[in-house]
């Protein structure tokens, strides 16, 4: 089976229920539903690819920490 998906994770706290939106000065929002936190940032854009369940849990498995570095297979 294939999702459409972006991935964003929060690195506050690991949190994968990570909200984008816009904001009035073309700024994006990036707000966790998790723990709070908000980031607004400039210049960047998101997109989707289709990806089956392993590629999904494999992107969820790899993700950066607040303390740790993205780990590399």
């Amino acid at each position: 089976m294939s999702n459409y998906v972006s991935v964003i994770f929060c690195r506050n706290c690991g949190s994968r229920y990570v909200e984008a939106f816009p904001e009035q000065n073309a700024s994006i929002v990036f707000f966790c539903r998790a723990c709070g936190v908000r980031e607004i940032t400039n210049k960047f854009t998101l997109g989707r690819c289709k990806v089956g369940n392993t590629e999904l849990q494999n992107a969820f498995d790899t993700r950066a920490g607040k303390v740790k570095p993205e780990r590399v297979k």
